[in-house]
Formats: structure tokens, C-alpha cells, sequence
């Protein structure tokens, strides 16, 4: 019975134990050494700041930048977004009516516009530099497919955006890219050099 030991008894002895000692006063003493060379070079993550470095007035008295919010403008999705979001629809009879026929196609989180694909369950809807940025990066991005438009605008919706003018923007976008015209005609070019053959 006396040679059952409890946690607690196995702790003390491990820590009491004279090679553990030596051990530990050796890590002490090292992390003492490095602790007494880091304070020369201290790291501004590791400061600690009595006083706030930056002051209502700026930098050193410089000028305080106003930061103002930039209003993005009417889009495609802005009828969607106030309908679904706030139940007001566009003042034009035909685009109210447009808006809530489509309407059920869409869906608004945290402000954002969703809409249901039949291929995606949820596509983000996006605009204006969005669209040139996703465009830019599935077409010449760190793949760099150089794909076709129609082919680039499914690559659009595998990666989970929509916008209206997909398609259209996808055809006009690869048709101005300087590689893609360099080199659109090599698959249809024959492997070899024609040769004319006379007939005798």
C-alpha cells in the first residue's frame, strides 16, 4: 500500500529531486541572460505605453485627416437591397414591377446581397471595380487560365459571384487582353507547315 503515489506526491518529488533543481536554475539563469539582452532591443509589440503615441491633434502638431465615408453610388443591386431590406420599391412603375418579380431570386445579410444560383446555393452579388477585380484575378490571376468569356464568366459563378452583366463583361474583357489576342489562333493552326502537293 505504501507504494501507491498520488499525483501531487509525484510532483514534489520530481521538483525536489536534485538534477531537476540544477536543471531549473540553469533555465532560469538563461532566460535571465536573454531577458537582460532583449530590453536593448525591445520590440514595439512588447511595449507598453503609459501615454497614447498619437493625441487628438495628430502626429508631432501635424494636421488631424478628416476620414469621411464615400458614398458608392446607385447600382444594380440598389432597388434589390431597399426592397428587401426596407420593403420601399423604386419610384418608375416598371422597374418597381421588375424589382419585385425578381426579388425572390435574392436574399439581404449583414447588409449584403445575395442571390440564389441553380448551380451555387448562394452567389455574392457585386459591382462596378468588384467586378473588374474578380475578372481580372480568375482571368489573369495566379492560375492565369487566359480563358475565353463565356468560360470565364461560369469560373465567375463556380467562384461564387453574380452580377447581370456577367457575360457580357467576361466576352469584352478577355477580347482586350493582349496575350489572349497574341495567341488565339494556335489550336486551329495545323502542326506543321502546309505543303502544296501536284498532281502528275
Amino acid at each position: 500500500m505504501d507504494d501507491v503515489v498520488h499525483d501531487d506526491q509525484l510532483e514534489d518529488k520530481i521538483r525536489d529531486s536534485p538534477r531537476t533543481a540544477a536543471v531549473y536554475a540553469e533555465e532560469v539563469q538563461q532566460v535571465e541572460t536573454l531577458e537582460g539582452g532583449r530590453r536593448e532591443h525591445q520590440s514595439l509589440t512588447q511595449e507598453t505605453l503609459k501615454v497614447p503615441k498619437v493625441s487628438a491633434y495628430g502626429l508631432l502638431g501635424e494636421e488631424l485627416l478628416d476620414i469621411c465615408q464615400v458614398d458608392v453610388g446607385k447600382t444594380w443591386m440598389t432597388p434589390y437591397r431597399s426592397y428587401l431590406a426596407d420593403g420601399m420599391l423604386p419610384a418608375e412603375t416598371v422597374e418597381a414591377k421588375v424589382t419585385k418579380k425578381n426579388s425572390g431570386r435574392y436574399t439581404v445579410a449583414d447588409g449584403k446581397l445575395f442571390r440564389h444560383g441553380y448551380t451555387h446555393a448562394i452567389l455574392t452579388c457585386v459591382s462596378g471595380d468588384q467586378c473588374m477585380r474578380i475578372m481580372a484575378e480568375l482571368h489573369e490571376g495566379i492560375c492565369r487560365s487566359h480563358v475565353e468569356g463565356r468560360a470565364l464568366s461560369l469560373n465567375a459563378v463556380w467562384a461564387g459571384y453574380y452580377w447581370p452583366t456577367m457575360r457580357e463583361d467576361c466576352m469584352k474583357y478577355a477580347q482586350r487582353c493582349n496575350q489572349c489576342q497574341k495567341h488565339v489562333d494556335w489550336h486551329h493552326a495545323p502542326p506543321e507547315e502546309s505543303r502544296s502537293i501536284h498532281s502528275p
